[in-house]
């Protein structure tokens, strides 16, 4: 079946979009074509990657304070993204520690995984370890252990998917500056800024407290060593998770896999940011009906 030029020209700055300012624009050419054919609003300002007719901030001075007082226009500009990078903070060291080079992911977390893993190991082989499953009674041995990361791994696509839609998509009450200060560190600054490089994988400071919370949640109904091994799983899965998130923003990926989740992840940023709501895998949006379709 021939293909209409319209869907040539969609098809092929899909495939464009990369790391590169032509890919991007190519991105923000077909959503303003899509936006007049479907009369939806103009943005605030006249161009996605310009901030000079931005009147809500002084894009010369930190942004995290001036967001605050954004009340009810705050939700909508977070979503009309720009393309330069920011800065929150007045304080050195506080910018400092909101950002994040890729590397520092692994370097950070590699390790920690394996010190879990080896106290499972150690624990699991040492004691009788016994596990009540589903009114089932499980002795745990170090053999269990790789089937322990596994379901680490695969309890962390839901987290991926219940974090990013519940706690990162929710739109902060316009009323409570504090909230939309946290909303905006947490996830409103990526989306306003989704290509800086240094705002896009999570700083080890509030990794840590999300890593707390679920490891707290699994030792309150595992035993210590099933619940280090399944969380050194858990620790994996993020890992991933914020690489691919890293990869398929600054890089062209050749694998279909990868290359379907690049435009996948196009489209809940520019044009479905409601929907999409997995990044390394598209798992969860199925059941809970917020996958992106391709004809969308």
């Amino acid at each position: 079946m021939a293909t209409s030029s319209g869907e040539r020209e969609r098809n092929s700055c899909w495939q464009a979009v990369s790391c590169k300012r032509s890919g991007i624009d190519c991105v923000y050419h077909l959503y303003e074509r899509h936006r007049k054919q479907n009369g939806v609003a103009k943005p605030t300002s006249n161009s996605y990657f310009s901030t000079e007719d931005d009147e809500l901030i002084d894009w010369s001075k930190p942004i995290l304070g001036q967001v605050a007082g954004l009340g009810k226009h705050y939700f909508t500009w977070t979503h009309q993204p720009v393309d330069q990078p920011i800065r929150l903070f007045k304080s050195d060291l506080l910018e400092l520690l909101s950002k994040c080079p890729w590397w520092l992911v692994p370097l950070t977390w590699i390790p920690v995984s394996l010190y879990l893993l080896q106290r499972s190991y150690l624990g699991l082989s040492s004691n009788t370890v016994r596990w009540n499953l589903l009114a089932t009674e499980i002795i745990v041995t170090p053999l269990i252990i790789p089937a322990l990361v596994a379901l680490g791994i695969f309890l962390w696509t839901f987290f991926e998917y219940s974090i990013h839609r519940w706690i990162f998509h929710l739109n902060p009450p316009p009323k409570s500056p504090l909230l939309i200060k946290m909303h905006f560190v947490l996830h409103g600054q990526h989306h306003k800024s989704p290509m800086d490089n240094m705002r896009l994988v999570f700083p080890p400071v509030p990794a840590s407290m999300f890593a707390a919370a679920i490891f707290g949640t699994y030792l309150l109904v595992l035993p210590v060593s099933v619940a280090q091994a399944i969380f050194a799983g858990t620790i994996l899965g993020y890992m991933a998770y914020d690489l691919i998130h890293y990869y398929i923003h600054h890089a062209t990926p050749h694998s279909a896999y990868f290359s379907s989740l690049k435009r996948y992840h196009v489209k809940h940023h520019f044009e479905k940011q409601q929907l999409g709501f997995g990044i390394s895998s598209k798992l969860w949006d199925y059941p809970f009906g917020t996958l992106i379709k391709d004809t969308e």
